[in-house]
């Protein structure tokens, strides 16, 4: 059993984590209903029902605000997928079964996309954000990465191209299939694109082999 300012000091920072997920909470509110324009530090705190000087208890910057912003979408999870992921299935409706569970969040709240974009294609023109699209294609390259090991594992299969290689190809697709469909909003076309990939991307791996 800690002592009394262990628990004090375990205490204040669970406070910190949820003060900081309020207000990533309260600012994509606000993105999604008024623009990010809207999203003053003011607005977002006022928005979370929190004071004013809580913004920079809990970010430094902006920049710190954003980079959490975005990490809703590279920490999507793709549990309900996991199951159908086994050596026996074919490796093309494991992969399905993946994109599928990825496409069900993001068709689930389209506004969401929509404001991680326009935050993104934002950090590339404003030069106090100019390194946060790097960063955060590097923290999505890196969860595919990961996703990609995990798949290769649990579907007892090998790549015949580098895993980074993938990587690159499967946001490349996934990007370009939510962009494509934020503007003509036809889920139907979405899903046979994602489809043709999960077909596509199949033919790089193959059952792996023995040691």
């Amino acid at each position: 059993m800690g002592t009394a300012s262990t628990r004090k000091a375990a205490k204040k920072q669970v406070s910190a984590d949820v003060r900081r997920e309020r207000l990533v909470a309260a600012a994509l509110r606000v993105m999604k209903r008024d623009g990010i324009a809207a999203a003053t530090t003011r607005a977002i705190c006022a928005e979370a029902d929190m004071p004013h000087g809580a913004f920079h208890y809990c970010f430094r910057s902006k920049q710190e605000l954003y980079a959490a912003l975005l990490s809703t979408d590279i920490n999507l999870t793709l549990d309900a997928a996991w199951p159908a992921v086994v050596p026996a299935a074919d490796p093309a409706e494991s992969i399905r079964a993946l994109f599928r569970t990825y496409w069900a969040a993001v068709q689930e709240d389209p506004e969401t996309q929509l404001v991680l974009t326009e935050l993104v294609h934002l950090a590339l023109r404003e030069p106090e954000l100019s390194e946060l699209p790097a960063w955060e294609h590097r923290a999505y390259h890196d969860k595919v990465v990961s996703h990609l090991e995990r798949f290769m594992d649990e579907a007892q299969l090998e790549l015949t191209v580098a895993t980074r290689v993938l990587a690159e190809m499967v946001i490349s697709a996934l990007s370009g299939v939510v962009s494509s469909w934020l503007s003509h909003r036809d889920s139907a076309v979405a899903m046979e694109a994602l489809d043709h990939f999960a077909a596509l991307f199949a033919t790089l791996t193959r059952p792996r082999r023995s040691a």
